[in-house]
């Protein structure tokens, strides 16, 4: 797991965390339901992506069949 990947899908995230600019998760509201579905071991390691988080906020029961198996 690298801070690059994100725990949901596994596609690159995007993540600027550790660079000088802030990272646009920062801007960006994470429902705690999405959070939930994060495994233990990987929470507060690396960012959701972008697209998981606004698919998610699309329509959560498709984004929870899609991705939560």
């Amino acid at each position: 797991m690298t801070e690059n990947i994100c725990p949901i899908c596994n596609a690159v995230n995007n993540c600027m965390g550790h660079a000088e600019k802030t990272c646009w998760c920062l801007e960006v509201k994470v429902p705690q339901e999405l959070l939930a579905l994060v495994a233990n071991d990987k929470k507060r390691r690396a960012c959701i992506c972008l697209k998981c988080i606004n698919e998610f906020n699309d329509n959560p029961k498709e984004f929870l069949n899609k991705h939560i198996k």
